[in-house]
């Protein structure tokens, strides 16, 4: 499994796609709930961030575009179950 750092730098992961990828990192493979996801997108934001329905839509679109930045490095962020969260997802021989 590649460094946190190494795979934000060679991927160019910045900005809310490197908090949520941060996040989930953090959990080390357990599930992450949306809101906690959502304070780490926000954690610089003085109003918290933008209305909920807003940071749903945000969160998908930016959780898309991490997805293809992780593509072919061997890691992914998964949906886990219904509103159980997201987790780091490791694919072995990549």
């Amino acid at each position: 499994m590649p460094a946190l750092d190494d795979l934000v730098t060679s991927r160019g992961i910045k900005g809310l796609e490197a908090s949520i990828l941060g996040a989930v990192w953090k959990g080390r493979g357990m599930p992450v709930s949306t809101e906690r996801l959502f304070d780490a997108m926000y954690a610089d934001d003085p109003d918290g961030g933008p209305s909920p329905t807003r940071m749903y839509l945000t969160f998908n679109r930016t959780l898309q575009r991490l997805n293809r930045l992780l593509d072919g490095s061997g890691v992914s962020i998964i949906a886990v179950g219904f509103r159980q969260g997201y987790r780091l997802a490791l694919s072995l021989g990549e």
